[in-house]
């Protein structure tokens, strides 16, 4: 996949701009707060329908505006060529068309620009909370495999329906034989999610080794999908109907699905040490980068496609020599969108790419390394 070129009105900080990519790597530098991220967002706006930034649209429209469009073109590894747009009109719902013709469902666009995103938060795939990592994994399928979407929104629609009835056993207002009608719907669905969310991290490990060791040399990142409901298992839904069958005196006196893959964990380890618990922070950051290169890798592996990069202040707390290596990744496997406050992450000798300033929402002297001009707009 490589994206040519995007356009932006409304949107953020940004009043108007039309930017065209390199098919290598495109640096957007300037100082924090200046709107750097806000470009990384839109791109990614395109790979899910919804911002990694926040749950409410309407924030995404520029202060004082109506409205907000985006325009993206690029074309396929196989060559084919698209022209895709988004679109909010404050208090209404998100828009999107492919090639001119509106969508009837957001979630017809998903998949079509597969990406991986890194933001300084997702030092907390090694470090932070479980539901994190499932986050993550849910991603990666979702780009890989076009049937876990539907698992996935399968099981979580059945938690939900499964939740509520036991909310209401607990408070006295329901009946437990209700809770009964949904199990094997629960177990059935619960175990699909399992079962794609231990494959994603079957391949993610094989991958995230490898590219682990040439970044640190003689160091062994480990990954592997715990399961409590089932840890000696593969994740049957015969597995997760005796969970639930094991807990569901405690579940109606809490009200809440004590079993399945709403608990589940990815472990991250180096050198055998689990990262919640070791090591420093450059460490961490570190796995969660490699962690991000290796759902690149297994999206375009699984797909055949090659996904678009966009690393949000990828470089800060990392050493000199990691982010060399890390510029060599890059700019050798991906096409990548890159912000940094530093112009000398991405050294003028490394050659190729395209480099944009941000400064207040306006985007000028953004030049590729042939010195045409990419911008119109600011």
């Amino acid at each position: 996949m490589r994206i040519g070129g995007l356009a932006l009105e409304n949107f953020r900080n940004v009043e108007r701009a039309e930017l065209e990519f390199s098919d290598t790597f495109n640096l957007f530098t300037g100082d924090n707060a200046q709107g750097k991220t806000n470009l990384v967002e839109a791109i990614h706006l395109f790979s899910l329908g919804r911002s990694f930034r926040t749950r409410r649209p309407s924030e995404m429209i520029r202060f004082g505006e109506e409205f907000f469009r985006l325009e993206m073109t690029g074309r396929s590894d196989g060559g084919v060529s698209f022209r895709l747009g988004l679109g909010l009109e404050r208090g209404g719902a998100l828009r999107a068309t492919v090639n001119g013709k509106q969508l009837g469902q957001l979630s017809g666009m998903i998949g079509l620009v597969p990406s991986v995103v890194f933001t300084p938060d997702d030092v907390s795939l090694a470090a932070g909370p479980p539901a994190d990592r499932r986050l993550y994994l849910d991603f990666t399928g979702v780009q890989v495999s076009p049937p876990f979407l539907g698992d996935l929104s399968d099981f979580r629609r059945t938690l939900r329906h499964r939740n509520a009835l036991l909310r209401d056993v607990a408070a006295g207002t329901g009946r437990a034989d209700a809770i009964e009608t949904w199990n094997e719907t629960f177990a059935a669905t619960g175990a699909a999610v399992a079962r794609g969310r231990r494959e994603v991290a079957r391949g993610i490990e094989e991958i995230a080794r490898e590219l682990f060791a040439e970044f640190l040399p003689g160091g062994e990142l480990g990954v592997e999908y715990r399961c409590p409901w089932d840890p000696g298992g593969d994740g049957g839904a015969a597995a997760l109907a005796d969970a639930l069958a094991r807990c569901s005196e405690t579940e109606r006196r809490r009200g809440v699905s004590l079993a399945g893959p709403q608990y589940d964990d990815l472990s991250v380890t180096v050198d055998g040490r689990d990262l919640r618990r070791y090591g420093s922070q450059g460490r961490r950051r570190l796995a969660a980068i490699v962690l991000k290169l290796a759902q690149a890798s297994l999206i375009m592996s699984r797909r055949g496609e090659r996904p678009v990069v966009l690393l949000d202040d990828i470089f800060s707390e990392l050493d000199r020599g990691t982010i060399g290596r890390a510029r060599a990744l890059l700019t050798d496997r991906w096409q990548s969108f890159i912000t940094t406050p530093r112009e000398e992450d991405f050294p003028r000798e490394t050659g190729g790419g395209s480099r944009f300033v941000v400064e207040a929402g306006c985007i000028a002297g953004a030049f590729p390394a042939d010195g045409a001009r990419t911008v119109r707009g600011g």
